[in-house]
């Protein structure tokens, strides 16, 4: 694929991206019994295309952890801060290492 051809494609994916985003925000705005459904569709669209069965159970344990966290959450602000909370908990516990681990690989030093 020509680099030209990778900003086409690019700008064609951000265009639909906006668009989708666009639609999904008005949905959320005006109904949000209809957005609830659309957003389900989409996560179990990506859950069923996982490769293996395993992978589709582990992202649907993952999923249903997250919407029971979401649902007992209270507020819209408490529901931000849990949100924020796995966000950095999964970049400390797991990003982080991974990247300190590829560090010392590049720098050709053995891990422990």
């Amino acid at each position: 694929m020509k680099i030209v051809d990778w900003d086409t494609q690019r700008e064609g994916i951000k265009k639909r991206a906006l668009e989708e985003h666009t639609r999904l925000n008005k949905l959320f705005k005006e109904d949000r019994l209809s957005f609830e459904r659309e957003r389900k569709r989409m996560v179990d669209e990506v859950i069923n295309n996982a490769k293996t069965q395993e992978q589709k159970d582990r992202l649907r344990s993952i999923q249903d952890s997250w919407d029971r966290r979401m649902k007992s959450a209270g507020s819209k602000h408490n529901r931000l801060v849990i949100a924020q909370h796995l966000f950095w908990k999964h970049i400390d516990e797991k990003w982080n290492p991974l990247l300190q681990e590829f560090s010392r690989i590049l720098k050709g030093k053995t891990i422990s």
